[in-house]
């Protein structure tokens, strides 16, 4: 008989209860169901593909995966927002004739403010609304922020964390302001802080979100929750960040863009006029 208590199970079973909730609460239940799986990229924190499985009955399904390296440096609400991200782009696909393959149209860009997440290709206010690589900011007055405090208000939680997490160095203090508390925004087109991936939407036809942006979370970040995770310090993180010629990587912290070089350098974006900071 199969363990209800197993970590598979403990890991899968809470993400399709908030796939199913949010299905509800924002989609009026119009999304036809997914497979949630776990996917490693190092640029994206999830990402969409329109009917990627098919059971032996000849039904297809769609495929909306997660990156589990942020989900502990992460609050809770923010990879919920990524999850939302994708459901948006599965009602696009279902909704008229689809944008063209990765493309964050303007259809797509009005559901998700309609639901409370705004798009944005620098996870911040004032950013590109559509284009091929999107991220996003939470509303905190819109309506993904009252039903992620609703279904957070319940026993909805992550419970299995990656040991080996990829770092976000994010600024949590909410950068439009309003009368209600922020959330911080999601990315996915990856676009995080940095070192934030985006989602990547539309993978064969899949697509996905990026990570970047600020504002005060609902939830504590886990890995600063005395998770046991293995720290960037550490001589894995070290490894991850300098390669065997010895040099060091650099991330801009808005549009997540990566460079490599010599320690102790002194770098700036162009596109962002923010400082390049050494990942360690």
């Amino acid at each position: 008989m199969r363990d209800r208590n197993s970590p598979t199970a403990e890991s899968y079973e809470e993400l399709d209860a908030a796939y199913a909730f949010f299905n509800e609460a924002l989609f009026g239940g119009v999304l036809p169901g997914c497979l949630i799986t776990l996917q490693r990229r190092k640029t994206s924190f999830g990402s969409w593909t329109p009917e990627r499985f098919v059971n032996r009955s000849g039904v297809r399904t769609d495929e909306i995966a997660l990156n589990p390296e942020y989900f502990a440096t992460r609050p809770v609400e923010d990879v919920l927002s990524t999850l939302v991200h994708e459901q948006c782009h599965q009602w696009r696909f279902r909704s008229g004739e689809p944008s063209r393959r990765g493309y964050h149209d303007r259809r797509w860009a009005a559901k998700m403010q309609e639901v409370g997440l705004i798009p944005s290709d620098t996870g911040a206010p004032g950013g590109k609304t559509v284009g091929e690589t999107m991220s996003h900011y939470i509303d905190p007055d819109g309506r993904f922020y009252q039903a992620c405090k609703e279904l957070l208000s319940g026993s909805f939680g992550i419970v299995w964390f990656d040991r080996y997490p990829q770092p976000i160095v994010k600024d949590y203090t909410y950068l439009v302001a309003t009368q209600g508390a922020g959330i911080p925004a999601s990315v996915e087109d990856i676009k995080a802080p940095p070192s934030v991936p985006h989602e990547p939407h539309l993978s064969m036809p899949h697509a996905s979100e990026s990570a970047s942006a600020p504002n005060r979370p609902l939830s504590p970040i886990p890995a600063l929750q005395g998770l046991d995770v293995v720290s960037q310090d550490s001589d894995l993180g070290k490894a991850r960040s300098t390669d065997s010629s010895n040099r060091t990587k650099y991330q801009c912290p808005v549009c997540i863009t990566n460079v490599w070089g010599k320690p102790g350098l002194s770098l700036q974006c162009l596109k962002c006029h923010k400082t390049y900071q050494p990942i360690r």
